[in-house]
Formats: structure tokens, sequence, C-alpha cells
């Protein structure tokens, strides 16, 4: 087999580096063979990733058995809902970034002949990609699986149902701390990713539509024998891909980040996955063709099918146990481009060929013929307060109700407009306007679904709607409209708005705009009160650097 680091692992001008591997225990056979990279994002400060030595175990087990040496090494994962609401959360998207950066360093470093990603959750999974796509080696990922849900009095919940209880519900005395104590004991009974269609699942679930996983991988449940063979499966296949010399950048196409697009509205998926797209295009060199626009034009002409939280009663165990991404893609193939290459070395076509190993439950998977909605989860807005346009979760709102006009309620940051509701001093109609905190004026662009969190538990998601430069997180239900562009710190819109404006968001009109358009000639723009803070560190870098949301709030 021809292969990369053969060139450089044999003869005396091999002997420096062998001698380095060799003081590990790697032998001559060892080096003899391909070098596999495993990159294992495990760790013990997030669920997602805590099975993941299991897996990598597996993975190893399946490069050596297929004939080649697998190299393992570290890179960081985080756990964003640890610090909802509070300052530590504008690191959130920065991990993203830095995922990237580690996995480059240490490939381009060390050289390898192939990648293994062993991934889960938010921004972890997009790091990868990107990752994947600057590097352009044979790549597969291996996704951690999916959380069982929690169970009280009968009923199955996940912690986003905690979540709401305690921000709104026990703030508000609608809530008892026993009630409290009886979901926190529950609400996380196995590791894996949270198991609604937050953004870690909808970014696992969008992995293989990119045909960068195994078939039915993403959602299969996190502690089943399962996906330790599928693991296993996997390191296997990677010796495939790099005796066929099949590069991440051949699966990776254009036709493949359009299907990207597709499953993410048929999944009703999460709008941080807009974000990580873009910047995936960015990363590819598409982003001239990959822009909201095209993600607009994809929605509306693409159908909601999958009715799994926030979206739907049911979580990703119902999923799974309704056939998963394979019996998703099957069911909306026909807008899909099935001739692009998966890691399995064949079409998607190919791949839609087996079996499904679970038939649909209807109430779970919706047929294209009946589908949830006829329009795609994710609704791309624009007007006079989003001139580069805005996203909006649909499947996550209340389709009867998809239009809203109300007076604004400004606040210049996350904590402000926390502050406000436990002060009750938000009221039914208003807009909350959360500003400066986009890349540059968070900095970092922060989830702050502490907000929305708020607003549903105080029982106001149906009268209030919630409008930002920030980002939403994948458990955000309610009317929230988010990655505003361009951003208030840079002068966008936001940044003119006052208390008393009217506003209004008309979804089905795809617009949002506030209706005295005077105030852009009358007034000055207000100041990013954060500019006087001093940030080191990753956050300095977004000040300074970080790129519109519309172009995937990348490092620029």
């Amino acid at each position: 087999m021809d292969y990369f680091t053969k060139q450089y692992m044999t003869g005396p001008e091999g002997a420096h580096r062998r001698a380095v591997y060799k003081a590990m225990g790697f032998t001559d056979a060892d080096l003899a063979k391909p070098l596999i990279a495993v990159v294992n994002s495990w760790g013990e400060v997030c669920p997602g990733h805590f099975g993941l030595n299991m897996l990598t175990q597996k993975v190893k087990e399946g490069v050596w058995q297929a004939g080649a040496t697998p190299v393992e090494f570290c890179t960081i994962s985080q756990c964003g809902t640890l610090t909802l609401g509070l300052d530590g959360i504008r690191y959130d998207l920065a991990t993203r970034e830095m995922v990237a950066f580690d996995i480059e360093t240490i490939v381009h470093s060390q050289m390898f002949d192939g990648i293994v990603f062993m991934t889960a959750c938010d921004k972890v999974v997009p790091g990868m990609l990107i990752a994947a796509a600057r590097l352009n080696l044979p790549s597969i990922f291996v996704c951690a699986g999916t959380m069982e849900a929690g169970s009280l009095n009968g009923e199955a919940f996940s912690l986003s149902d905690l979540d709401e209880k305690i921000m709104g519900g026990y703030r508000a005395g609608r809530v008892s701390a026993q009630e409290i104590s009886a979901m926190e004991d529950r609400a996380c009974p196995t590791w894996g990713a949270c198991p609604l269609m937050g953004t870690a699942n909808t970014m696992q679930c969008l992995a293989e539509a990119l045909g960068m996983t195994l078939p039915g991988a993403a959602t299969m449940i996190a502690t089943s024998s399962e996906l330790l063979r599928s693991a296993k499966l996997s390191g296997n296949q990677i010796v495939k891909l790099v005796e066929k010399n099949i590069r991440a950048g051949d699966i990776m196409t254009l036709h493949a980040l359009e299907n990207m697009i597709t499953m993410m509205m048929v999944l009703g998926g999460s709008t941080n996955s807009v974000v990580h797209i873009l910047s995936l295009a960015e990363e590819l060199g598409f982003g001239d063709v990959i822009t909201l626009d095209k993600i607009s034009q994809i929605s509306r002409t693409t159908p909601c099918l999958v009715n799994v939280k926030p979206n739907g009663p049911y979580h990703l165990t119902d999923f799974e146990r309704s056939g998963g991404m394979p019996a998703a893609l099957q069911e909306v193939r026909s807008c899909l481009n099935t001739d692009v290459l998966t890691v399995t070395c064949k079409t998607m076509a190919e791949n839609m060929e087996a079996p499904l190993k679970y038939q649909p439950d209807r109430k779970v998977l919706y047929s294209f013929e009946e589908p949830i909605s006829k329009d795609g989860g994710i609704a791309v807005l624009y007007g006079n307060i989003a001139v580069g346009g805005a996203i909006l979760r649909q499947s996550a709102r209340y389709r009867e109700n998809l239009y809203h006009r109300g007076p604004a309620k400004v606040y210049d940051s996350q904590e402000e407009a926390l502050q406000a509701l436990h002060g009750n001093k938000v009221e039914r109609g208003d807009v909350m306007v959360v500003r400066f905190e986009g890349p540059c004026g968070g900095p970092g662009m922060p989830d702050i679904y502490a907000v929305q969190a708020t607003v549903c538990g105080m029982g106001l998601d149906k009268d209030v709607a919630v409008i930002t430069d920030a980002r939403f997180s994948g458990f955000a239900r309610g009317f929230g409209v988010c990655q505003i562009t361009p951003e208030a710190a840079k002068g966008g819109p936001l940044a003119y708005l006052r208390d008393g404006d009217i506003i209004t968001i008309d979804v089905a009109g795809r617009s949002i705009d506030v209706e005295n358009q005077d105030i852009f000639k009358e007034r000055e723009p207000a100041a990013n009160p954060k500019d006087k803070n001093t940030y080191k560190g990753v956050l300095n870098l977004f000040k300074k650097y970080g790129g519109p949301a519309n172009k995937g709030a990348r490092l620029d």
C-alpha cells in the first residue's frame, strides 16, 4: 500500500521519527503500517464525551485489525450548559475554533495518513468538521451517541425541562425545591448527548447527512453495544479510506453541504447549526454559494418531519427507534443529492439500499406526504433590523402564531435581560432586544438560552419575543430571533433601537422590521458598554477579529 508517512518512517532518514515512537512502545512492524490519528475528545467535564474512551478503544482495535497503526491524542471538550446565563458562556463558540486549531496543529506537526474523529456535543462536532476540511486527509467521524431520556412520575423529560423549571418556574414560585431536586437526580440518567434535537444531536445527525459517519451511527444509544460495534467498524473503515485515498474533501462537497442544509430543515435542527454550516462552507471554499439566501431557499422547499424536543414531545431515543437518520434520509430522498460519496466508499444512494433497522413511528418521524410543516424547521428573516439576515427556529415555535408586533425592551447584555425578567419588568406583548452579544460585541457570540428558558419558565413564551445578535441553544423554544447581522457592536441596526420602538416579526413573510425607519437617520448608535472591559486570550481574539454570523462567526 502506498501512503503518506511511509516515505518518512523508513530507511535511515526515518530513524529519528521511529525512535520517538519506539519510546512509547511502538515496534518496527507498527511503524511500517499507515499511521491513523484517533482524536479523542473524552473528558470528565461533559456527559456527551464521557463514554468516548470505550469507543476509542474499539476504534483502535478496528484499526489494528484492518492492518494499520492507531495513534491516539486528545483535544478539549466542554459542556456549554454549565455556564448558561453566566459570563463563562462567552467561551462556548470559541471552543469550535480551538478544537480546529488544536487538531490542525497536532496532525501537521506529527504526520498521519488518516484521522478518526471521536466526537460529541455542540462545538466539538463542527470544530472537528472544520479541522477535517482544513487537513483534507482520509477521515471518519465516530459520534458518542445519545443519552437516554429522564423519567419522573412516568413522564419522560430532559435537561431543557429542568432548565425551564429552575430559570422561570422556581423563581416565580410555580415550582418547589423538592420537584427541582427530584428532576435533578433523573435528568441525565446516562452519558451521551442530551436526548433532544439540541445542537449536539443536530450536529451529529448532520455529520451523518454529510456522509462523514457510517450509516445510522449518529443517533445510536450511547450505552448500547451497537455503538461499540459501529466504532470498531469505523476503525476498519478508515483503513479502507486510506487505501483508496478517499479524502475529506472528496466527501464534503458542495452537493453534500446542500444535503446538510436539507436535513437541518427536515430535523427542525438547532439554529446553531446554521452558523456552523456557514463556517464549514467558508473553510471548504463554498462561502459564495452556501449563504443565508441558499439556506432560505432550501427552507422554503423542504418539509420538517422530526417531532423531537424542542419541536415536539418526543426524544432522540424515540427518533433512533423510528429508524434514525437512515429513515429520515429515505423519507426525503427526492430532495437530496444521493450520488455523493460517503465514508462507506459508496454513494448515499448505495447506502440507502440497506434495509432500515426500525420502521418509522409516524408520531415521531412524519412522512414526506404528511409532514409537520411543508417548509423547513429554520426560517431566515431579513429587514431593516437584520439587513444581513437573522435566524428563527419556527419548528420550536407555536405554528399557529408566527407573527408578533410589540414594543421593544432593550438590554445591552444577557445579564440585564435576566435581571428584567426576574424583576417582572417584561410584559406580555414585549419584544426583548438583547444586543452587544455578537461575535465581537459579546465578545464570543454567547448562547443566551438562559433568557429564552426564563421566558418559557415564566409562562411568557406565547406572548414575548426575544431578538438578539447572539445565539440560542438548541434547547431553546419560543419566539426567538437570533444571529442578527450586522451585530450591534459593528454599528448594526440593533444599536439604534430604544425602549418603546415598535417591532414587527412576520415569519411567514420572512421579515423583521422596526416600524419607524427614521431612527436610523435621527439617532446615533448606542455604544457597547462592554468596550471598557479588558479581555484576554481567545475572547480578545473574538473582540478584534470575530467575523459576522452570516459568514459563520469565524475568526477573520
